[in-house]
Order: C-alpha cells, then structure tokens, then sequence
C-alpha cells in the first residue's frame, strides 16, 4: 500500500486451493502497511537490478517492504505485553488497524490481477484485512481474540489430505487430534464464510486486557445476508471473556464476495473492528 491506496501488484484474498471455496474460510490479509516506493537498504554488489548496482539504498515496492513494517511494529506489542503469543499479537496490530489512509479518507484501492485496473474504488476485507495498521492503537488494543495452538493445528488437520503435510511441518501426527476445527470458527479477529448455506452460527471469544469497560456492538451484514450478534451490549472487567454469538442467514443466492463489519465501541475509549466477509450465498 502507498500512503493513499492498495496497489494493484498488492495481493488479495481469499486464498482457496483451488477453484472451489471450501477453503478459504480464513480472512486474506490481515491487514495492510507501507509497502510502495520505500527507502530501502541495498548490497551494493547485488546484480538483481541494474539501475541499482553498486547502491547501498533502493526505492523498493511489494509485500517485502510492508512485512517489515508491521514486524517492526510487533516489536513494541511484545515489550508492552512479554506474555503475549503470535496469535495475540496478531489481534492487537488487526483489531486496532484503520478504516482511513493517512490523509483521513475511506481506503481505496486498484484492481489486482488478472485485470489490472488503475482506476481506484473503496477498498473491501479482501483488499486490506481489518485495515491500515495504526502503531499508537496496536499498543492499547483492549480487547483480544486469540486462537489457541490446538485449535489451529485441528483446523489444518482437518483439510482434506493435510496429514502428510503437517507432519512434515511440525512433527506432529493428526490423530492426536480428534477434533476437527473449521476456518470460520477459528477465534480469529475476522469472520469469513466461504460458503453460507442457509444459515450459520458464528462465535468469537474477547478478552478484555484492560481496565473495566463497556462496550457496544454495532455491525454491517454483507449484502445477500442477514446478521444478528448476541449480546449487543457488555461489560467486562479485567482479564474477563465473553462469548459473541454471530447469527447468519442468506437472504439471496448469490456466488459473489460480499462484505461487513462488526464494531465493538468501548466507553473508555477502546473501538475492535472485526472484518467479515462472506462468498457463496445459498437459500
């Protein structure tokens, strides 16, 4: 992303392995940072590019740019929180990121392949995940959604001829998990349905990290559906949990992404943006 808009060479989600939905249930990105035309550090011996031999910077551009910034910004969550996982942190930079650029303007963004369009158009959770990561926010995020090392070990066992793969990543055989976790229930700081058939239940456990606070709902169904989150009104004290319920149902058939949001807006200031995207709708 530059510092107004997604560019088009930026990827989006989702990410299915192949035609068919069935997995892509899980949120791509999951947020979006500085990544175009960023000074960067050079060997100056390298022979990738001409234009730069002999260079120690370069005015470099994609994914390789932004993943920096938001590790740099990792750094900070985890010296304020030392006891936060990968997965917490993952929370904090996701649920805290903004809706505006820097100029405070709606994000947009270019078409990406294979049709590339210049022309920019407001930009959707497949474009930017949660958002614009926010430095000051991720380091006061409130609320937390964390999902545990099991549950996503469960989740990657339960793709259909995953087993061989997992093992050879983490050593770990699949039987000793006999339960099988899906995308959606992941208790990840997004919601994606890759297919709604007729209705489903959605549910997302917070953890507050901060002082007491009350807190809000409010949300955006994705066209072609109707949404419902249970409680829409809680208080919660320090280190205390609550369940949301998230209820959908299709209300057209329709094969096209379509796009909302669920807001929790704390009294004391905190505000968690929860992304929520959902593909196929079937009545």
């Amino acid at each position: 992303m530059n510092n107004e808009f997604n560019v088009y060479y930026s990827a989006r989600g989702p990410d299915p392995e192949d035609s068919l939905p069935h997995e892509a249930d899980i949120m791509k990105h999951n947020l979006v940072a500085p990544g175009n035309s960023i000074w960067a550090a050079w060997s100056s011996v390298a022979f990738d590019s001409v234009e730069f031999q002999g260079e120690n910077f370069a005015l470099m551009s994609g994914t390789g740019m932004a993943a920096p910034h938001v590790a740099g910004l990792a750094a900070p969550v985890k010296q304020k929180f030392p006891n936060f996982s990968p997965a917490a942190i993952g929370s904090s930079l996701s649920t805290s990121a903004s809706l505006y650029d820097n100029n405070g303007r709606s994000i947009l963004a270019q078409i990406s392949y294979p049709t590339v369009d210049l022309n920019l158009s407001p930009a959707t959770p497949f474009d930017m995940g949660s958002g614009f990561v926010n430095a000051t926010a991720a380091l006061n995020p409130g609320l937390l959604l964390v999902s545990s090392y099991d549950d996503y070990m469960s989740f990657l066992c339960g793709i259909d001829g995953s087993t061989p793969t997992v093992l050879n990543y983490t050593g770990q055989n699949c039987w000793t998990y006999n339960s099988t976790v899906y995308g959606p229930d992941l208790n990840l700081p997004s919601i994606t349905i890759a297919r709604l058939n007729q209705s489903r239940v959605v549910q997302r456990t917070i953890q507050n990290i901060a002082g007491n606070e009350t807190y809000n709902v409010g949300f955006s169904a994705p066209y072609g559906t109707s949404m419902k989150v249970s409680p829409n009104h809680f208080s919660l004290g320090s280190g205390e949990r609550q369940v949301l319920s998230v209820i959908f149902n299709a209300t057209s058939n329709s094969s096209a992404a379509s796009y909302g949001r669920i807001g929790l807006y704390g009294n004391k200031g905190h505000v968690v943006n929860i992304p929520v995207a959902v593909i196929f709708k079937i009545l």
